[in-house]
């Protein structure tokens, strides 16, 4: 009896060691299940400061798939209707993004519907090439005394090297005789014009001039002009300020080929724009499995026959096309060209 009850000692502490190892791998994981989502994003919250009632405030999130296979987001919620968010991708491919594609989650912090301190957890659910979640979080005060017309300085698409401006209305609602004591901006090529105001019911304002100088470089912002007043809280108060700036030259930042088998021929067009009529002279890259037909004459719009034998080269490729066009100044422009060669 005496080996008998050793035996199911041994047994039962070997049980025992089996569901203690399952209980602890189990979360193990899930855990390590979130690595390659968490990888693909750069950051995980933001604060969108004080800001205007009825102010359009949003913020992305910008992922990039490292991975050789397709990611999928399966939906994007919020914790709180205070945040509305949404999938943006940089390709066609909606909500899922190829190898090597952007794409962002974007926030817009919804300014009409509430007022006060908010705050909320936006998730974004994956189901391809794994089951994986991702916790953004973003947070914010929503004031309700002070208001912008309209809701954030918008520049559109402006030429390098030539100055824009704009204007906003700034009104405050409030009983405290509110001032704005200092504009400031981490962009530098702004500058801000303050004019003092009233209306018909003797309410403080300002009329803000905007000017975006001529030495703005090429590329979208996405910035914030900071009015500071004479509060004791809440003193700061951000005013959402974007636009891009456009080089004599155009394409898209980037052009998705796909997944490929070995020994297989993938074609594509890309876009060239321009301001004026321009004649494109060379269309080169790194990689010799790309050819490219140069299209003849002057337009403002060129299509580029782009041509990809994918030979036996097997793995996930980023390759930098340059196109190179007959103008005095800033005569290139790039995109890369990404896409996966797998065995089949």
């Amino acid at each position: 009896m005496k080996n008998a009850g050793e035996v199911m000692c041994r047994l039962l502490a070997k049980f025992v060691l089996v569901a203690s190892c399952c209980v602890v791998l189990a979360p193990l994981k899930h855990v390590l299940a979130q690595e390659w989502v968490k990888s693909m994003f750069s950051e995980s919250s933001h604060d969108f400061g004080n800001v205007a009632r009825g102010s359009k405030t949003s913020y992305s999130f910008v992922l990039e798939n490292k991975f050789e296979e397709d990611v999928h987001i399966r939906e994007v919620r919020t914790s709180c209707k205070c945040t509305i968010p949404s999938i943006k991708n940089s390709g066609k491919g909606g909500d899922t993004l190829k190898t090597y594609g952007k794409g962002e989650i974007v926030c817009d912090f919804n300014t009409q519907a509430f007022i006060g301190a908010r705050s909320a957890v936006v998730t974004v659910v994956f189901d391809k090439p794994y089951y994986g979640e991702m916790q953004l979080n973003v947070k914010g005060n929503i004031r309700s005394d002070v208001q912008t017309d309209p809701g954030e300085i918008q520049f559109g698409e402006v030429q390098r090297g030539t100055e824009k401006k704009t204007s906003v209305k700034v009104t405050y609602r409030g009983s405290y005789p509110w001032k704005i004591t200092d504009v400031r901006s981490a962009n530098e090529n702004l500058r801000v014009q303050l004019k003092p105001t009233m209306d018909v019911y003797g309410k403080t304002g300002y009329e803000m001039l905007i000017r975006l100088l001529p030495t703005a470089p090429v590329g979208s912002f996405n910035d914030q002009i900071v009015l500071v007043t004479n509060e004791s809280r809440f003193n700061l108060v951000t005013v959402p300020v974007r636009g891009t700036v456009q080089p004599p030259l155009v394409m898209a930042g980037s052009v998705e080929l796909g997944t490929t088998g070995f020994s297989k021929t993938l074609t594509k067009r890309l876009i060239v724009k321009g301001k004026e009529p321009f004649e494109i002279t060379d269309v080169s890259c790194k990689d010799d499995r790309f050819s490219f037909e140069i299209p003849s004459g002057e337009r403002k719009v060129h299509l580029v026959p782009l041509t990809f034998q994918s030979g036996e080269k097997k793995g996930a490729f980023k390759i930098e096309v340059k196109v190179t066009a007959r103008l005095e100044n800033d005569n290139t422009a790039s995109t890369f060209v990404s896409g996966n060669v797998v065995e089949e």
